[in-house]
């Protein structure tokens, strides 16, 4: 079974509830020895940009050798590793699908291409893209969460621009359960608020509920289940966060009836009653450096 991870190594942390994650290649990397095995995000996107050093990425089982000055787009459920060559300089930027549908709303054709996975050198206009994404992602100004969604849009606009002419070239072989969990996520995208039971999206998928279950558990390493309460989740947890919504309002907005309800779901899936979670994410703002 190939792992599938919020962030590499993150295997039973939930989705994080931030707009977006950044970080250097050697924070997490250098950790690893600079290996990272195969593995796979099922509802993000990641972009990474080689500044120095290199190595070789695999993607799909393919392996192709990195150079400086590379930009990777890597879209969600595409099995990747690396092996860094030692102090490899640079940044990995994720962006929840969510996200990225927000930054390019109007740009279909865009989104389109970044499906399929890319790489490109000698673009190092792309730099300073993640520069100014890892600088805001440590700040705590107004507006921060509507900047790094707009940055985050820029760098995708930049990166599917490179991708002109190739996006129906070479298409990837996509096995069925594959193709299935594609389209139970994007359906789970667009429903999580009004549709809670795998029985309601198989059957919008006209496939039976066990059929679904087992290719979500095949590509993802998750029941059907478990992904539909993740994406209700993360999304109160976001509302949590960065609004200031009632929680008996944020329950409604997701589709519970009783807000009661909606506290023991939240709870029981993350260990923190909603109230106390908002604290929490209150105080790390205030003590965020």
């Amino acid at each position: 079974m190939i792992p599938n991870y919020t962030l590499y190594g993150d295997e039973n942390i939930e989705a994080f509830p931030d707009i977006l994650h950044c970080e250097s290649i050697a924070e997490r990397s250098g950790k690893h020895n600079w290996k990272i095995a195969p593995h796979r995000h099922h509802i993000l996107h990641q972009f990474f940009w080689i500044a120095s050093g290199g190595g070789i990425i695999s993607i799909d089982g393919v392996s192709r050798t990195l150079v400086p000055q590379t930009v990777i787009s890597l879209p969600p459920l595409c099995v990747h590793g690396f092996e860094f060559v030692q102090d490899t300089k640079g940044w990995v930027v994720t962006v929840p699908n969510m996200i990225m549908a927000e930054a390019l709303h109007h740009a279909p054709e865009l989104e389109e291409r970044l499906e399929h996975p890319f790489g490109f050198s000698g673009q190092i206009s792309l730099q300073v893209y993640f520069e100014q994404i890892s600088s805001e992602y440590l700040d705590i100004a107004a507006g921060r969460q509507q900047r790094l969604v707009h940055l985050s849009g820029l760098l995708a606009i930049e990166i599917a621009r490179l991708q002109t002419g190739t996006a129906h070239q070479d298409p990837q072989k996509i096995g069925k359960q594959h193709q299935i969990v594609q389209n139970f996520l994007a359906l789970l995208e667009e429903n999580f608020r009004a549709l809670h039971s795998v029985a309601e999206y198989a059957e919008r998928l006209s496939i039976t509920p066990p059929h679904l279950t087992r290719s979500c558990r095949h590509v993802t390493g998750k029941s059907t289940l478990a992904l539909i309460q993740d994406r209700i989740i993360l999304e109160a947890k976001r509302s949590l966060v960065y609004s200031r919504m009632p929680i008996s309002e944020i329950a409604y907005s997701l589709g519970f009836d009783d807000p009661a309800h909606f506290t023991k779901f939240f709870q029981r899936g993350t260990a923190l009653p909603p109230r106390r979670f908002r604290q929490l994410s209150d105080e790390q703002v205030f003590t965020h450096s």
